[in-house]
């Protein structure tokens, strides 16, 4: 038997629309209209159920869980799923209200404060069936371990020297891999694990009883954000105490991965078609009949849910916008990062190009920098990074200039309708108030300089984009060889 043509799916899926009009109003999630409070909460992508990604919506217990918390905060509460470690930075650094489905830990309290519990975690050990020898943490010496790569089983395993931990970025991946024999175990949430067992229909792997270890997950705000965290809190409390919760948890526990042959498909569509059609008709004949104003009803109910819709689309696309800023920002700085210093450099050359007016760059690379992250560790290195971007944003007054940070200790500034000579008063400017930051470098028995590779150039035909870049890297270059704290012009016509 073929399958259902394309025509007959889009007779069904209407027949279905028609019947849910006529039946139900229908209400779209969107944010109300009189309400202005909304809670933005980033999860992962890949856990479920528990949270995940479903072509670009966020689903699993913990959406539905932190739903209902914020119908009793009377707040909207937004879940977007997004690669993990980006997630926690994006809370720390404020374009997020928190995380939701995260373990504590003595890193990540220094960090966050931490809601009442949200769900039970079992930390279980899958391996291949048959294996019997593998039972507990000390089982595992001298074997290969998939772990969640940002996950709470790094915590519970780091004591452990003796294993070999393969961090796991794809959980389909790496059941396989356990199935195959390329990995002997994996730690991971049991609810994870058998889902993920479920949609991969791998059967040759068993769960080992009892759990390694078993925590309680929470929602996570900022350090110090006790307002978010009470609002949270309350809510959490109430539909946990009034059982919403475990509603939620048993529908979600009941849901099953069923695996439907073509064939069975085609016969179900077909009989939910001829269902639905006389419904509909025997619905319609009752309606025609007993009420004539049915057309104006519809009218009406059309006409409220296109507003809605378009309220939702107003919403998405300020939430859209919001995550395309997010996207242009470098995380730990502040400062635009190397996407769009490219894009901005870009649109920058085509004007120059068109105005027949001067373009400047200034490369900034933090001298000895390395020695002083080996001397006071990485916290300290961010810190500092910190502090320097901050001088140079003081320190560009246009808009239309841009400061980014290139890579690691490197920045750069771009100025529009600027001269060499114009440049290197502003990195010299730069160059002073890095250094009278006084930031101690114990190692070298100095503070933390900089040193600025300067170049300028009217962009004319025939001259790549890359040629200024390169100019003022080679200055950069010079300025370091030198002898560092220096600010280096490099003539566009010098060799």
């Amino acid at each position: 038997m073929g399958t259902i043509s394309k025509q007959s799916k889009t007779c069904i899926i209407s027949a279905i629309f028609i019947l849910s009009i006529i039946f139900f109003p229908f209400s779209v999630s969107a944010v109300d209209e009189d309400s202005g409070e909304i809670l933005i909460l980033l999860g992962n992508e890949d856990l479920a159920p528990i949270v995940y990604d479903d072509n670009g919506e966020a689903k699993g217990v913990a959406v539905d869980i932190a739903k209902a918390i914020g119908d009793r905060i009377g707040y909207d509460v937004m879940v977007m799923t997004v690669n993990w470690e980006q997630a926690q930075e994006m809370v720390l650094d404020g374009y997020a209200d928190g995380l939701l489905q995260i373990n504590p830990s003595p890193e990540r309290d220094e960090l966050y404060d931490f809601s009442i519990p949200l769900l039970k975690s079992e930390f279980a050990l899958f391996v291949q069936l048959g294996n019997e020898a593998l039972r507990g943490i000390k089982d595992l010496e001298n074997k290969r371990v998939g772990v969640e790569a940002s996950g709470y089983p790094n915590t519970l395993l780091r004591e452990y020297e003796a294993i070999d931990i393969d961090k796991i970025y794809d959980w389909n991946t790496s059941f396989k891999a356990l199935s195959t024999g390329d990995l002997d175990a994996i730690i991971v949430d049991r609810w994870i694990g058998e889902y993920e067992l479920a949609n991969s229909r791998i059967t040759d792997i068993k769960i080992v009883d009892p759990p390694l270890d078993t925590q309680y997950s929470r929602i996570a705000v900022r350090k110090g954000d006790i307002e978010t965290l009470s609002l949270i809190n309350s809510g959490l409390k109430e539909i946990t105490d009034d059982g919403t919760v475990d509603k939620i948890m048993e529908r979600w526990r009941g849901k099953r991965v069923i695996y439907l042959t073509e064939d069975y498909l085609q016969i179900f569509y077909l009989r939910s078609a001829s269902i639905f059609l006389l419904l509909i008709a025997l619905v319609a004949l009752y309606f025609v009949r007993k009420y004539r104003n049915i057309s104006k009803q519809l009218e009406d109910r059309v006409k409220e849910r296109t507003k809605e819709l378009h309220h939702t689309n107003e919403m998405l696309r300020d939430a859209n916008l919001k995550l395309e800023r997010i996207s242009m920002i470098d995380g730990l700085t502040s400062v635009e990062n190397r996407r769009a210093f490219d894009l901005e450099y870009h649109k920058a050359w085509k004007m120059s190009q068109r105005e027949g007016m001067p373009l400047a760059l200034i490369m900034i690379d933090i001298d000895r920098f390395k020695i002083f992250n080996d001397t006071y560790g990485h916290l300290s290195g961010d810190q500092a990074l910190i502090r320097i971007a901050e001088v140079i944003k003081a320190v560009i007054k246009r808009s239309s200039d841009l400061a980014a940070r290139f890579g690691g200790e490197e920045f750069v500034v771009m100025l529009m309708n600027t001269t060499a000579e114009g440049a290197a008063v502003v990195a010299e400017e730069i160059r002073k108030r890095v250094e009278e930051l006084g930031i101690e470098n114990e190692k070298i028995k100095n503070v933390i300089t900089v040193s600025l590779g300067v170049a300028s150039l009217i962009p004319e035909n025939g001259i790549e984009h890359d040629e200024l870049i390169e100019a003022a890297d080679r200055a950069l270059y010079k300025a370091k060889e030198d002898g560092r704290n220096k600010v280096v012009v490099w003539e566009t016509n010098q060799n």
